[in-house]
């Protein structure tokens, strides 16, 4: 392949940077760099700047430092990404963050080009990466996959929410005001109840040995303790109001099991939790389960990865949405804790958390990097 056969997104006009993630999954990502990605790069002689993570901030820090000015100058840019689906909402969140205005500012927007992205799913599950078919061959989608505008959605907390870091030990503020609310965004799902606590509980260096089993054996510990979670949610579908997500068990409408709102078909290779989602069509889709046995949560999850047959049960709600909220009624914070994208956000006791679909265009139009596919 000649320099001018490169797709356009290696070619010598951008300013390409590898991030290698050196704690995503199994810790893989150096040993992928040294024996296929870095031999390949150079066949192709293509110049680029490389970057190791010395901590989970490092991504944060880079797209503050360098990925951000050069949108801003009008650099063309590709970022290689050897990481778990947290280095993609890294720099979303941050990207995002950063360039968020508020919508009655009427000023010219100011000159940005997006970050093209290209994935190499180094994480536990990697989400993205199954649901766009990226991680089917990377190397392959490197060298002849397209950009496209990478959809996301924006999450919204009441006062006081903060992040759960240090496998659990430590909590951090996600603004500089803890008595304002909080935003962060995100690119596959946010959770409540089951999935948002097994991601919680199997966040360790211990669990993470173990692969995409960790999820398993952490669903395991946490099914034992048959906890029903209690809070009122509430959806809002597309040029609707918002309803309360109820159910037949009236006696119970504030009792749930799983919770889960999402941009992703696929949440691991073959766990195909959305089975209507398309990786672009920029759709937020609510799947939930009310409260459920333990040995019936698990038939009915088992089914996913069946073609996402769950879908299909009665015990389980599947809508097109535009909006989620919950409102928790827990005064156990490990039982008040949720997950956008991998990230764990413990909420104040009688707090809330509300998550909306961020469209493609219009002043509310976020989608601020391309990932190849």
């Amino acid at each position: 392949m000649t320099a001018q056969a490169l797709p356009p997104h290696l070619r010598a006009d951008r300013e390409v940077h590898v991030v290698i993630s050196i704690l995503s999954g199994q810790h893989k990502a150096q040993e992928y760099y040294d024996e296929k990605l870095k031999p390949l790069l150079d066949q192709h002689e293509i110049k680029y700047t490389m970057h190791t993570t010395k901590s989970a901030k490092t991504i944060i820090e880079l797209t503050e430092s360098v990925f951000i000015k050069n949108a801003r100058k009008g650099t063309k840019q590709t970022i290689i990404l050897l990481s778990g689906d947290g280095g993609v909402v890294d720099i979303v969140n941050t990207l995002t963050s950063l360039l968020m205005r508020g919508t009655d500012d009427i000023r010219p927007p100011s000159i940005f080009f997006k970050p093209v992205l290209v994935l190499f799913p180094m994480g536990t599950a990697n989400a993205l990466a199954w649901s766009t078919g990226v991680a089917k061959d990377p190397l392959k989608v490197l060298m002849e996959g397209i950009p496209r505008s990478l959809p996301s959605f924006e999450v919204t907390f009441s006062p006081g929410a903060k992040l759960v870091v240090n496998e659990g030990q430590d909590r951090e503020a996600i603004s500089e005001s803890e008595a304002e609310e909080t935003t962060l965004y995100g690119a596959v799902v946010f959770s409540w109840g089951l999935h948002a606590s097994l991601v919680a509980v199997s966040d360790t260096t211990e669990y993470r040995k173990h692969g995409l089993d960790r999820f398993k054996m952490a669903a395991q510990k946490l099914l034992t303790q048959n906890h029903t979670y209690k809070g009122v949610v509430k959806f809002r579908q597309p040029a609707e109001n918002w309803q309360d997500l109820g159910g037949a068990k009236t006696d119970r409408r504030h009792e749930h099991s799983y919770i889960l709102a999402t941009m992703v078909s696929n949440l691991e290779e073959h766990f195909c939790i959305s089975p209507a989602s398309e990786p672009w069509d920029g759709s937020l889709r609510l799947v939930a389960i009310g409260p459920e046995p333990p040995n019936e949560v698990i038939r009915l999850l088992g089914l996913a990865y069946h073609g996402g047959a769950h879908v299909n049960e009665p015990q389980v709600t599947y809508k097109n949405i535009d909006g989620l909220r919950i409102e928790f009624e827990e005064d156990d914070e490990q039982w008040r804790m949720v997950c956008v994208d991998g990230k764990i956000v413990a909420v104040e006791e009688r707090g809330w958390a509300e998550a909306r679909r961020l469209p493609g265009y219009g002043v509310d139009g976020r989608r601020v990097v391309e990932l190849v596919s």
